[in-house]
């Protein structure tokens, strides 16, 4: 099989060079490439388009100087990099802890308190929101309820809350001032 596969590219590769030689070989490739290199047409044609190259080439150093100028000079009005807030890198947001939960709900009693007012409910649904994470897969949404119920005191009241104990729609009314 390989013995056929060789007789067929060798015979192959006599044609192809057999229909080369007829067509003419390198000898007329060169004949064509010096006739067409010599005519005037293309003499016209290869010096209008160094031409338009050249202008084109002008234009071009043209724009980018006066690009140059115009970013040379907008450095020179910018404020200097300390005057600007640095942005923080995108971090990783890990699931909310006891810590943020009650950084939270001291918030809220602390505004409601500002406010003046003498209780205030939080539903554990929304204090989760607010912290983050909320609703998600790994919501903290039991977290978040022990924190509220740690930060119960006498004449706080449970208004609402699912079968669980620990869910969504725990609702306490807190009393003020904490």
């Amino acid at each position: 099989m390989e013995v056929l596969t060789l007789i067929l590219a060798i015979a192959a590769m006599v044609i192809a060079i057999l229909a080369y030689k007829r067509a003419g070989g390198m000898a007329d490739l060169k004949k064509r490439v010096d006739q067409i290199a010599s005519g005037v047409d293309l003499r016209k044609s290869v010096d209008a388009l160094v031409a338009t190259t050249d202008t084109l080439r002008e234009k071009t150093a043209e724009a980018i100087g006066k690009l140059e100028a115009t970013v040379k000079r907008e450095k020179r009005e910018e404020k200097p990099p300390e005057a600007e807030p640095a942005k923080k890198p995108a971090e990783r947001r890990l699931p909310p802890t006891t810590e943020d939960f009650q950084a939270e709900l001291d918030k809220v009693f602390a505004a409601a308190q500002q406010e003046g007012k003498p209780f205030i409910e939080v539903k554990s649904g929304d204090l989760h929101r607010s912290v983050g994470g909320y609703p998600g897969r790994n919501h903290r949404i039991p977290l978040c309820c022990t924190v509220m119920k740690r930060n119960m005191k006498p004449g706080d009241e449970i208004l609402q809350q699912p079968r669980s104990g620990l869910g969504a729609t725990l609702t306490i009314r807190f009393e003020l001032p904490r």
